[in-house]
């Protein structure tokens, strides 16, 4: 008469599909009832049983039901680090045991997550849910012929329900480890039936086709070819006259190095979970304190000014270090130049780059290197700083004058000629006609002077008008090494990770080339500066005329983006507009109001990416036109010292910023724009592009015989168009 023995075994935490019973939605009451257990057998498999069916036993005896008597937890993806993972509860009266079946009803909680997931349930979307489970005791049955045992869980309990991405897979754990133990494993009563003789079972049999052993007794146990096999399996092929324990001993080996690999990896887990629930916490202490106190005091005002004088800081930074390349003879476009300038490193730090890429670059040098750099120039290199100084400063095209400088301010530009002669011994001699022939066309240092004068002149014009683009603050800066069409690359099925299936497949995510893009397109002019303008030392006047090509440039640029965005350009993709009712960024026109605002960030928040995913993008800017620029700022500080509720302006209108675009008035003076940043949208959305070796424009001389005088080409590539349009909204305005 057999009789039933028992042993204890370990498995790990194991996963189950809940069905949604969508038909019971109560949406006054925010619940949904679910089917959390039934008696449908799973395959499963363990190192000490292998393959077997798993059937939970629903009888309220067998099922431990403590954890609902306490209201118990629907979580986000398992995740039970945090209450912010909460997205509601188990209502407890609500649990029960029908017709083989576990019911319950869950009552979502109005936290974000818990709201967004409900109203998807509201709207048809169906939400997968997976119950967690630990069992305490199983009954093992046989299977007949070549059917697998089953074991059926006759004392067990539930841990808590959550909403996860993908649903549970059953087979999820038919690639468990081994038997040591694990943080997700534990151990559990296996009861079997077995002869009278056997008075407690044996851990580590022979291996049977009913029983197999775990991977460490096969290494020891098994001989020959199975052992062969049992080492293919970790990877490892036998070496010639390799003996059977030494095989074993390196497959032992292996195992050990596998489990050293794993426990670092759950090591790692621990520390990014860790991490993750102080990062979640912080940005909840932040939001809070968001909602309960003011920025600062700062109005927008000062909020200008701090961002006014950054953008100075900034390009003070950027011309000291072009300055100090210049000076040191290398060239503004060299990569570690861009770089520096790029990356935000300080005027110090550069210095010392600086001097290493000098030393290096003599070293190099076929002939013993003669340096002027270590930060120093020579006498030519300074005596052409000065006399540019000077003759900028009497212009009064700089405010500085550099020590040295004032020997030469006084210098007309005839005089500044002669001067350069005879420091190169040359002719110096002859009426002013002839000086600025000579000058010109010469090796004299006359063109450089000049063409610095013109390059500084424009520059300083060009960095002044370019601070007052808003379009930098929507848009996304490329730099292209050619003039192909600018492209980016989308992604499709998702960024999210999926669970590997049973024999450990990953699936491929679509990575493609956009259909949109934009072309960098190439824009010149010529001016001359004549003989006459120098030997009347009209270099003044002339400046003038430079200047304004900065400024042109500057606007040239913040004209070509706006009209992108005001003539509603259309998207490759979908022949639509930019801003398009159908993508539901676009309404018919009101006027600038509270009301307005919130619907504009709700359509904002509303809209989804190429995988219909919603993007829950809020925006940052409010653009708007002449006529709206003053309510615009009313609107959002609001009442200083409100009196009634309705008078508080809320957070997500008051954290918006008002940003004034004169351009607006091309389309409409009362039309207005919500923006995102391009950070919220990873760069996608509004684009414009440099060539490289061209983010500024250049200029370029020629001396000769067609002109008389010099001649300056301006040359400037720059480009803007679209890659997505989830980055604005726009209302007509009314």
């Amino acid at each position: 008469m057999p009789k039933a023995l028992e042993e204890t075994i370990r498995i790990p935490r194991s996963f189950a599909d809940v069905e949604v019973r969508k038909d019971t939605v109560n949406e006054a009451e925010r619940t949904v009832e679910v089917v959390w257990t039934t008696e449908h057998p799973v395959r499963r498999r363990t190192w000490n049983e292998g393959d077997y069916m798993e059937v939970l036993a629903c009888d309220p005896k067998a099922i431990r039901m403590d954890r609902f008597r306490g209201g118990m937890s629907l979580l986000d993806s398992h995740d039970n680090w945090s209450m912010a993972n909460r997205l509601g509860t188990i209502v407890p009266e609500s649990v029960r045991i029908e017709g083989k079946k576990g019911y319950a009803t869950v009552k979502f909680s109005r936290s974000g997550l818990g709201d967004t997931l409900f109203q998807d349930l509201l709207d048809g979307h169906p939400i997968p849910i997976s119950v967690g489970y630990r069992i305490h005791k199983f009954e093992k049955a046989e299977g007949s012929d070549k059917a697998l045992p089953t074991l059926r869980a006759t004392d067990w309990e539930p841990l808590e329900i959550s909403a996860v991405p993908i649903p549970a897979d059953p087979n999820a754990y038919t690639r468990s480890d081994d038997e040591r133990r694990r943080e997700d494993s534990y151990e559990v009563v296996l009861i079997r039936q077995a002869d009278d003789e056997v008075q407690e079972p044996v851990r580590e049999a022979a291996p049977t086709k009913e029983t197999p052993m775990n991977k460490r007794a096969a290494a020891k146990t098994l001989k020959g070819k199975e052992l062969e096999v049992l080492a293919l399996g970790a990877g490892l092929v036998r070496n010639e006259n390799e003996t059977d324990d030494a095989l074993s001993k390196r497959l032992l080996e292996a195992y050990d190095e596998e489990d050293r690999v794993r426990a670092e990896g759950e090591a790692a887990a621990q520390r990014a979970a860790e991490l993750t629930q102080q990062a979640q916490q912080t940005q909840q202490t932040q939001s809070r304190n968001e909602q309960t106190q003011p920025v600062n005091g700062l109005t927008t005002a000062d909020v200008d000014t701090a961002v006014r004088a950054a953008q100075e800081r900034e390009r003070k930074r950027a011309s000291e270090i072009s300055s100090l390349a210049r000076e040191a003879g290398v060239s503004e476009t060299e990569d570690f130049v861009r770089t520096a300038i790029s990356t935000g490193q300080d005027t110090d730090a550069f210095r010392a780059a600086l001097l290493d890429h000098l030393i290096k670059r003599e070293n190099t040098a076929p002939t013993f290197p003669i340096s002027s750099t270590r930060g120093m120039r020579d006498a030519q290199e300074t005596t052409r700083g000065l006399m540019v100084n000077a003759i900028m400063h009497r212009s009064a095209l700089t405010q500085t004058l550099i020590a040295g400088a004032e020997l030469y301010r006084s210098m007309s530009l005839v005089d500044i000629g002669r001067e350069l002669l005879m420091q190169r011994g040359e002719n110096w001699r002859g009426a002013p006609v002839d000086i600025v022939k000579r000058s010109l066309h010469s090796t004299s240092d006359f063109p450089i002077i000049l063409g610095e004068i013109t390059r500084q002149t424009m520059m300083n014009a060009y960095t002044l008008e370019q601070e007052q683009n808003t379009f930098q603050l929507i848009a996304s800066r490329n730099v292209m090494p050619d003039l192909r069409e600018v492209k980016v690359l989308e992604m499709g099925n998702g960024p999210e990770l999926e669970e590997l299936t049973e024999k450990g497949e990953y699936r491929r995510g679509t990575i493609k080339e956009s259909q949109e893009g934009f072309s960098i397109r190439h824009f010149g002019k010529i001016i001359g500066l004549t003989e006459a303008m120098i030997i009347n030392d009209q270099l003044g006047a002339f400046a003038n005329v430079i200047a304004n090509w900065g400024r042109v440039v500057a606007r040239l640029e913040g004209n070509i983006v706006w009209s992108v965005v005001l003539d509603n350009m259309k998207l490759k993709s979908d022949q639509l507009e930019l801003f398009h009712a159908s993508r539901g960024n676009l309404v018919a026109g009101t006027a600038l109001t509270e009301a307005a605002l919130v619907a504009g960030r709700v359509a904002f928040r509303k809209m989804k990416d190429i995988d219909g995913q919603q993007i829950s993008i809020a925006p940052t800017y409010l653009f708007v036109g002449t006529d709206n620029e003053v309510p615009a700022q009313k609107l959002i500080q609001g009442i200083t010292s409100p009196t009634t509720p309705d008078q508080v302006v809320p957070q997500a209108v008051k954290s918006l910023q008002p940003v004034y675009e004169s351009r607006i008035d091309r389309k409409s003076s009362k039309a207005w724009y919500l923006f995102a940043t391009p950070q919220q949208t990873l760069g996608r959305g509004l684009q414009y592009s440099y060539l490289s070796g061209y983010e500024a424009p250049r200029t370029m001389e020629r001396y000769g015989f067609e002109y008389d005088g010099v001649e300056y080409r301006l040359d400037h590539y720059f480009g803007a168009g679209l890659t997505d349009y989830r980055f604005g909204y726009s209302n007509p305005g009314n």
